[in-house]
């Protein structure tokens, strides 16, 4: 089932799949910023679509997208696939821990050579 929540600032909200454990935080772009989405848990076949509507919102407000992956523990080919419908649409820089599992996904995808990815420590 999915959640919504709208924190004290209403600029930015969540949708969360608390059977998953999966969370997707929106921060719509303004002025120069792009907009954000942070992910976190398994993103996967239950929740791609979830996490496609969090991409699709963001880049309703901004030309350019920032996904946070770096809280990401899992993410299968129907996440990969909603990242390569957003990088066709929207300018997309990923944010992804220095190594791992997610790191190695996007490489083997290609996502790398289309989006711009940021490594965080």
């Amino acid at each position: 089932m999915a959640e919504h929540t709208v924190p004290g600032d209403a600029a930015s909200h969540s949708i969360a799949d608390s059977d998953l454990q999966a969370r997707f935080d929106v921060m719509p772009g303004s002025g120069q910023q792009p907009a954000t989405v942070r992910a976190s848990g398994d993103i996967d076949l239950a929740n791609a679509a979830r996490f496609q509507a969090a991409l699709t919102e963001a880049a309703a407000t901004s030309s350019e997208i920032t996904t946070d992956l770096t809280a990401v523990t899992y993410c299968d080919s129907a996440a990969i696939h909603a990242l390569f419908t957003a990088a066709r649409r929207s300018h997309l820089t990923l944010i992804v821990p220095e190594t791992g599992p997610i790191t190695t996904m996007l490489k083997v995808a290609g996502l790398d050579q289309i989006t711009t990815v940021v490594t965080s420590h």
